[in-house]
């Protein structure tokens, strides 16, 4: 058995972006996890890593993009995703580059909503439920 997944939980940099492939929702946000230590000197050192993030919504507009990401993640709200580590190939004007990504589609996948536009948490695993504090 093969297995890929990538854990990360920390602030969306701006509001997701919403685009539709083939009928389905895709929501593209980027994720801002922040790294805090001191060096043998004693400095601290603070570092941000962002995380660019794809989710996948369910079947007919019924999963995570539509219900959850939509509604609401804005910019600042604080997440935790588990998903597939995706490093996408690529050439542009003649130079071959590669891209990564954390793709959240299907039940292997978490989403938890921790903050933001609303106060209470909303779980979305793949594309699948969502806590039942949220009217949908």
């Amino acid at each position: 058995m093969n297995v890929s997944q990538i854990t990360i939980s920390g602030n969306v940099g701006q509001a997701p972006e919403i685009q539709e492939v083939n009928g389905t929702k895709v929501a593209k946000l980027s994720v801002a996890v922040n790294e805090s230590y001191k060096t043998k000197a004693g400095e601290k050192v603070e570092k941000t890593h962002w995380f660019p993030v794809e989710a996948w919504d369910g079947s007919k507009g019924s999963g995570l993009v539509s219900n959850v990401i939509e509604k609401y993640v804005s910019a600042g709200t604080t997440v935790y995703i588990q998903g597939q580590p995706i490093i996408d190939s690529y050439e542009k004007d003649g130079v071959k580059h590669k891209a990564f990504k954390v793709k959240v589609a299907g039940a292997g996948s978490t989403f938890r909503f921790m903050g933001g536009k609303a106060t209470s948490q909303v779980e979305g695993k793949g594309n699948e439920k969502v806590d039942e504090d949220v009217p949908f």
